[in-house]
């Protein structure tokens, strides 16, 4: 595979390999603890090693990674005290999100008729991705729904500190996919947010969120004794 063939539009080729490892590690073609080295992924890619080692560094900070002098990289093992701890966080967060959101709701201003029409053609790739079962498109498209909500919120420091908190939950939301199959749920969760959002009702609009939100809380626990190998 060669960086230059994926390539769209001005995304650099150290964005191209990171998206694509970042992909491979959430989606456990590589699992925790695997090795994985510059020279190889630059030979795969048909690119110098430098702009790998700086894929690998944006991976270390999502907490994807960690990169070992002389040794190369492994990929890293989660931490169950650190997912209890994302999701917390994460679910406070976006609550407060939003509630700003579905407070400034008014489908008479352009911004909010844009925003809809984005959301729904999100969900309607959602659907796609439920009937498929491709929970890896489901899981994008899933990150594209709270994405365009937080941006819409206009809050850059709460949208990049949710998104370290989802680069650490995925893995554990892509298990829960194989396993719970929750996404047909979710995907009713999300056209129950919006809906409540449009009727400026922040309460039912929070109290949505976090339902669907913990989802992944309820089977957590199943996930962390089941995959001990993803675990320190």
């Amino acid at each position: 595979m060669k960086a230059e063939e994926l390539i769209a539009g001005r995304q650099t080729l150290d964005g191209v390999i990171y998206d694509e490892l970042r992909t491979r590690i959430i989606s456990l073609d590589y699992l925790p603890g695997k090795m994985i080295f510059e020279n190889e992924i630059a030979a795969e890619f048909d690119v110098s090693r430098t702009p790998v080692r700086r894929a690998f560094f944006r991976l270390a900070i999502d907490d994807l990674l960690q990169v070992l002098p002389q040794r190369g990289a492994r990929v890293s093992f989660l931490s169950a005290a650190k997912v209890r701890e994302a999701q917390a966080v994460r679910e406070s967060l976006e609550a407060t999100a939003f509630a700003d959101v579905a407070r400034r709701w008014d489908e008479a201003d352009p911004a909010c008729r844009a925003l809809l029409a984005e959301v729904e053609a999100i969900l309607a790739d959602q659907a796609a991705a439920v009937d498929a079962q491709d929970y890896l498109a489901f899981m994008r498209h899933d990150e594209a729904f709270h994405g365009a909500f937080l941006r819409f919120a206009g809050n850059r420091t709460l949208i990049a500190v949710i998104g370290e908190m989802r680069a650490h939950l995925n893995r554990v939301r892509f298990v829960e996919l194989q396993e719970a199959h929750h996404d047909a749920a979710a995907l009713v969760w999300h056209r129950d947010i919006l809906e409540a959002l449009r009727r400026n009702d922040v309460a039912a609009t929070t109290d949505r969120l976090i339902a669907h939100l913990k989802m992944l809380e309820a089977f957590r626990e199943t996930i962390f004794a089941k995959r001990r190998d993803m675990f320190l």
